[in-house]
């Protein structure tokens, strides 16, 4: 068999991570939504009944950040100011395990689409955890 050419590292670890709005950082637990898709179109070519040429279209529909963290007191998070625009950038930077940053996303074109209180329950004995979503127009990936 012949050898990989690739050069092969260790994958990223998916729990260190850093959220930038701006220079301020804001600490979250989970962060999803991190996609680029767009929607194609089959064309069937008349003649040949094993073949389809495949289109890119349009956009495929808008970009959403879901982003997590408990609850804390007041309203000083910009993300609960629901429909509004944020000036500035968001930008993820994803770390090693020693810290240091591997991957970088840039997101622009900011609005904040929703703010979820978790679940409430006198049963458990959890923390309270808000969930923002914000949409964005593009993200870079920087190195």
């Amino acid at each position: 068999m012949g050898e990989l050419s690739l050069p092969l590292k260790d994958p990223l670890p998916g729990y260190r991570f850093n959220v930038f709005l701006n220079e301020t950082v804001m600490g979250f637990q989970k962060v999803t939504g991190i996609r680029r898709e767009i929607e194609t179109e089959v064309y069937r070519e008349g003649g040949l009944n094993t073949m389809v040429h495949v289109f890119p279209k349009a956009c495929g529909g808008e970009r959403v950040l879901r982003m997590e963290r408990g609850a804390y007191g007041g309203m000083g998070h910009p993300f609960c100011m629901v429909g509004e625009r944020l000036k500035g950038n968001l930008s993820l930077m994803v770390l090693d395990n020693q810290g240091a940053p591997v991957k970088k996303f840039l997101f622009m074109g900011l609005l904040v689409k929703r703010w979820e209180v978790g679940e409430l329950s006198a049963e458990q004995n959890s923390l309270l955890i808000d969930c923002f979503e914000v949409c964005y127009e593009d993200f870079e990936l920087q190195s």
